[in-house]
């Protein structure tokens, strides 16, 4: 097995980068609160954007992957239709609810 340098110093400065990411977060991270909520301080964009992430990473990732592998490539429409499905969700569902006014997670 043959690794280039390149490849080293590109895995080097990835790493790099979360340290530093990492310890500027530490930085502004001053109790429990800013820890699991962000301080509070998280729009619900930011919010709708992490909930849907979270529950779209396992397909994604380990379900799409596999039905790929065990089905071929047919199994791909599987990816059109989350990305139709999320779209409409957000264009037609999530459009029409209202937003709730000083909406925030209770302790």
């Amino acid at each position: 097995m043959n690794v280039s340098t390149p490849t080293y110093v590109a895995f080097a400065l990835y790493m790099l980068g979360l340290v530093v990411i990492g310890y500027y977060a530490w930085r502004r991270t001053n109790d429990f609160d800013d820890y699991i909520l962000g301080g509070r301080k998280l729009g619900p964009t930011v919010t709708a954007l992490s909930a849907g992430a979270s529950d779209m990473s396992g397909w994604l990732l380990l379900g799409l992957p596999g039905a790929i592998f065990l089905s071929g490539l047919s199994e791909m429409w599987i990816g059109v239709g989350l990305v139709a499905g999320a779209w409409l969700n957000w264009t037609l569902v999530a459009g029409r609810c209202a937003p709730i006014p000083n909406a925030r997670t209770t302790r």
